[in-house]
């Protein structure tokens, strides 16, 4: 059996690398005695699968956990949700629980971000990810909308999973939040729910 947690990553918690982050959960998960099942071999490790990481500094909203456990407690996912609560740090929070066999991972297709920049951004210019690779932010950037709200650009936008980019090495970036996993552009939580 399969729970997808969705948590959301905020304050301080964003700072933390995605390293730090999946072992942070995982603790949680220990902590809250759920009865995860946990892989064969000399080092046994818990089934988990995160979805793809944020760069460290971006608050995210689509943190979704998949978890396999071997049965629910009798409170079912109530019971589970409100274990795992009580074991929170200040910034991470649960949103929902699903039910769900669904390998997100093989259905999430892009991402929606939002970001707030002190100057209006120019995404024609290239860029230069740390891997190495040179990209041109307008190319891999689906609807894209920009705004201007009490002196901050606001950019909300959408990239393929294949084409992310940190909006970090965009110049005057405040704050960028990714706010949805979406497939074909409907939010997994709605896919998820309609299970």
């Amino acid at each position: 059996m399969q729970i997808v947690i969705l948590f959301k990553k905020k304050g301080l918690l964003r700072h933390l690398s995605a390293v730090e982050t999946s072992n942070t959960i995982l603790r949680i998960l220990n902590r809250a005695g759920l009865d995860m099942e946990f892989s064969e071999g000399f080092h046994p490790l818990p089934k988990v699968s995160f979805l793809d990481s944020t760069p460290t500094g971006m608050v995210d909203l689509a943190l979704y956990v998949s978890v396999k456990v071997k049965s629910l407690p009798n409170g079912g996912i109530a019971e589970v949700k409100d274990k795992i609560k009580q074991n929170l740090p200040y910034g991470l929070e649960i949103h929902r629980i699903f039910q769900s066999e669904v390998n997100l991972n093989k259905m999430v297709n892009e991402y929606e971000y939002i970001a707030f920049f002190k100057k209006e951004p120019d995404f024609s210019k290239s860029f230069t990810k740390h891997s190495g690779k040179t990209f041109i932010p307008r190319e891999l950037m689906k609807s894209l909308e920009v705004s201007l709200k009490k002196n901050m650009f606001v950019v909300k936008y959408t990239v393929d999973r294949s084409n992310i980019f940190n909006p970090y090495l965009l110049e005057e970036t405040y704050l960028a939040i990714r706010t949805k996993a979406l497939v074909n552009d409907e939010d997994v939580s709605n896919i998820l729910e309609g299970q």
